[in-house]
């Protein structure tokens, strides 16, 4: 099964790692420190720029690809659809 994470995006939820809300989370500066790291290594991925982010979702392609998807749909909803609450 997939996971839309906005705009034109899906993941398989079997690569799907974590959900996290974005405006709890960046208040950690280990958290900040970690996304800025990712972004600078280009693993970031803004699904959509036009909406603000509401949460991140890291994602697992295999042992050595991780990506880190930054979506406008909240952590909530992401987790009802993963669960297959929500279609």
């Amino acid at each position: 099964m997939y996971l839309h994470l906005g705009a034109d995006v899906v993941v398989k939820k079997d690569d799907v790692i974590a959900i996290m809300d974005m405006e709890s989370s960046s208040l950690s500066h280990i958290t900040k420190d970690f996304l800025k790291n990712e972004e600078l290594n280009g693993r970031v991925i803004n699904v959509d720029v036009e909406n603000l982010p509401k949460s991140y979702v890291l994602v697992r392609y295999n042992k050595d690809e991780t990506k880190i998807y930054i979506s406008p749909i909240a952590t909530q909803t992401l987790l009802k659809r993963a669960n297959g609450s929500i279609l």
